[in-house]
């Protein structure tokens, strides 16, 4: 497959168009011809995706003696060995000359000798290609024929041992997915029949059967309470189940689907014995309880259980590996760097947008772009959607268990990440650029068994722990090339020792709770960030060297001050996108007039204070398209903040206010906005009793919070106003009597929330008769 070798290809093509600065003349001649021949294999490549294919689902399934196209394999091989060296090759002579301003003559031998031999090797490669014999045709018809009856059934899933049997073979699976049949009815007997308390049928996860399709059919076929919770992972869930849900002894059900299997062991059987996997029975049902309450276990599976975990989570899906081997580079790239994060971690969205973008992955380094592929991906079932901002955007996302072994299969046999979770033994690092603990910090004892030319060290657990002063040191001493360290939710006490050297560093996350400054003696050095992320770090002084940080597009901290510009010498940061939470003081029209393509900031402070400098700086961020506007008063009853004319850029299509007390109706200065697509007006950002919305007023809003408005009691609205609403939020209406009757005449608004209504208007909505075209929903109690 052609990750490494494609995303060194993309590296060179970077260089090239000087991207990580002016190349030395003894390199620009070999650069470019070594890029020619490179594009050239990975072109040949393209042609061979049958056999990639079929290679990676042999390497998972056979010894290393029953492999059948060693050729194949070994020159897949010498591809990735070649692709490390290269990588060494550039870190070490060509980074150095571009990024220190060496003359490049004293060492452009020296250069120049490097680049030649990588040409030889490929060019030898190239040779060794043309005599490679594809895979026999008969193994391509299968996988042909393998695709269409996949397509045909979204239940029918099945691994790559089914490449070696016959294509014949498929009338013995049409029969089994008929057999499903039986399987939905005696599941449905299990939900509808048994004991009045509520209890749990928990179906198990097994190979060949898409246990998430088998619960939601079910879950289309009952017609009395059934709550179905998808992926099950933790025994947290069974408690919390308890907590929320009432015994009312009415046959209610929880339908689940478990992934994780180990969790069965803390159930017990009628005797009072905890289960044992080898003992659960394939079909049932296993009548078991969970510290007192009653579950069914269902079990489909034709192996034992334990023989199906085994193969659940070291083979992969051989349709998924034929399809993935023919996605374009950037779409391999992103979506095998999902392997870097635990499986079912809700992954923010925005995180992995700067990941790839740091990694090079994204060939404009566009967060636009970066969202594009993140969809793309969501369409084509690698990765589940978690969570949407009110705007429909993506929040944060999931792996999707389907597709986990297939992502974690290929990233190590093409040894693109090393997990010690994955690869206890490390096997697999001897060639990585890339490091991921994902489970617990004991994880990084083997980190400093790594190579030295690391590109990439991330620390992504969900676990908090002190992270030891040396260690850190350790890591910014031992890996010189990094360009993304993401310590994540490692304690830090400071900024780890030696980190100034790590020059070319695109990605930072560090979690320093005590960190009030960012010096001189750390920013000055690292001119290739793009992310700086410390979002537990409150600074109130920052070195004029951040002015110097040119490459800089996403910047979050729990608060940060920026300095006045320091004058001519340093340049504006002309790619700066996200600002988070950024101090009002620091809103001169000086500073944001430096940051030209600002999209998305946030302001926290005394917001009070400072209004008549927010009332003059703001309207010119021409690019500004979110903002978000919190108060932090120390006088917050006193505040009296006001809106006025013109004070937002007419490109913003997202505001938020929080805590900002407006006296005056906001209303009449904000409907004026005309691309303002969210607005939310949240924790007491109003405190007056009338909101009034005119005629013609937001042309384009599509969604509206208002939340903590206490005391509202009166909402107008006029003719033709708000054409495109869709959504509407109010949180809570307790004296608010009615909704404005234009709501119901807009041709898009579909939900409607409403929290602790008065009960006229409850009253209201209960006798509303077009309650089927809308999704109205009151809380709590209901309608």
């Amino acid at each position: 497959m052609d990750i490494n070798l494609g995303l060194f290809s993309e590296r060179l093509r970077r260089l090239l168009a000087g991207e990580e600065g002016t190349l030395p003349d003894a390199a620009k001649e070999e650069i470019q011809n070594l890029h020619t021949e490179i594009e050239v294999v990975t072109s040949w490549l393209r042609d061979y995706d049958y056999d990639l294919a079929w290679l990676l689902m042999q390497i998972g399934a056979a010894a290393e003696d029953q492999i059948h196209s060693t050729d194949l394999k070994a020159i897949m091989k010498e591809i990735n060995r070649f692709a490390y060296e290269s990588e060494k090759v550039i870190d070490t002579f060509i980074i150095p000359t571009i990024t220190e301003q060496q003359k490049s003559g004293s060492r452009s031998k020296e250069i120049r000798d490097a680049l030649l031999g990588l040409q030889s090797k490929i060019i030898d490669i190239k040779q060794w290609m043309q005599q490679i014999e594809h895979i026999p045709f008969d193994i391509i018809d299968v996988f042909k024929l393998y695709k269409a009856e996949a397509r045909k059934s979204p239940a029918f899933l099945c691994f790559f041992k089914f490449f070696k049997t016959e294509a014949s073979s498929f009338k013995k699976r049409d029969n089994d997915i008929v057999g499903l049949d039986d399987k939905m009815e005696e599941l449905l007997d299990h939900l509808i029949e048994g004991p009045p308390q509520l209890s749990v049928v928990a179906v198990l996860d097994s190979v060949g059967l898409d246990k998430t399709a088998f619960a939601a059919e079910a879950y289309n076929s009952n017609y009395r309470y059934l709550i179905v919770l998808d992926d099950v992972w933790t025994n947290d869930v069974w408690e919390f189940i308890q907590e929320i849900l009432p015994d009312n002894l009415n046959g209610s059900r929880v339908l689940t689907t478990v992934s994780n299997i180990e969790i069965l062991t803390s159930f017990q059987l009628e005797n009072g014995q905890h289960i044992r996997l080898d003992l659960v029975p394939a079909g049932g049902p296993l009548r078991v309880t969970y510290e007192g309450w009653p579950f069914l276990i269902l079990y489909h599976g034709s192996l034992s259980l334990e023989e199906n975990r085994e193969k659940i989570l070291a083979e992969p899906f051989g349709d998924q590996v034929l399809t993935y081997s023919k996605f374009p580079l950037y779409f391999k790239l992103c979506g095998l760097y999902l392997s870097v994060f635990p499986l079912h971690s809700e992954i923010s969205a925005r995180q992995l947008y700067q990941l790839w973008i740091a990694e090079g992955f994204v060939r404009d380094n566009s967060e636009a772009t970066a969202e594009e592929i993140l969809e793309e991906l969501i369409d084509r079932g690698f990765i589940q959607v978690k969570r949407r901002k009110a705007s429909g955007t993506i929040k944060t996302c999931s792996f999707s268990s389907l597709v986990w072994p297939t992502i974690l299969a290929v990233a190590c046999t093409v040894e693109f990440i090393y997990a010690p979770v994955m690869d206890p033994q490390g096997k697999s690092r001897k060639r990585v650029r890339r490091f991921c603990a994902n489970v617990n910090l004991g994880e990084l004892d083997s980190f400093d068994r790594l190579d030295s030319y690391l590109h990439s060290f991330l620390y992504l657990s969900p676990e908090s722990d002190h992270l030891n002063p040396r260690d850190s040191m350790k890591i910014c001493k031992m890996f010189k090339f990094l360009r993304v360290l993401d310590l994540g939710s490692l304690f830090l006490d400071q900024y780890p020792a030696g980190i100034e050297n790590l020059s070319r560093l695109r990605y930072l996350k560090l979690n320093i709770p005590s960190l009030k400054s960012l010096p001189s003696s750390l920013l000055s050095n690292l001119l290739n960030l793009y992310t700086l992320d410390m979002p537990s770090s409150y600074i109130d002084h920052t070195a004029d060297d951040i002015w110097k940080l040119n490459k800089l597009r996403h910047l979050n901290f729990g608060l940060i001050t920026l300095p006045a510009h320091p004058g001519k010498y340093c340049s504006s940061l002309e790619n700066l996108n996200f600002i988070s939470a950024l101090h009002p003081r620091c809103c001169t029209p000086d500073i944001l007039g430096r940051l030209p393509k600002l999209g998305s900031l946030q302001i926290c402070g005394d917001l009070n204070y400072y209004q008549s400098l927010l009332s003059k700086s703001l309207h010119g961020l021409s690019c500004l398209e979110s903002l978000k506007l919190v108060n932090e008063s120390k006088m917050p009853r006193l505040s009296k903040i006001v809106l006025f004319e013109n004070q937002f850029p007419p490109s913003l299509t997202h505001l938020s206010f929080s805590n900002t007390d407006l006296i005056d109706d906001p209303m009449p200065t904000l409907q004026k906005l005309p691309y303002l697509q969210v607005l939310k007006l949240k924790q007491n950002s109003y405190s007056g009793r009338k909101l009034a919305c005119g005629s013609d007023g937001f042309p384009k809003l599509k969604v509206l919070h208002l939340k903590s408005m206490l005391w509202l009691e009166e909402w107008t609205m006029g003719n033709e106003a708000m054409p495109k609403l869709e959504c509407l939020v109010v949180n809570p209406c307790a004296y608010l009597k009615r909704l404005p009757e234009h709501l119901w005449c807009m041709k898009n608004f579909k939900k409607l929330e409403l929290w602790w209504p008065q009960p006229e208007l409850r009253q209201k909505m209960r006798d509303f008769e077009d309650t089927e075209r809308y999704d109205i929903q009151i809380y709590p109690f209901g309608m």
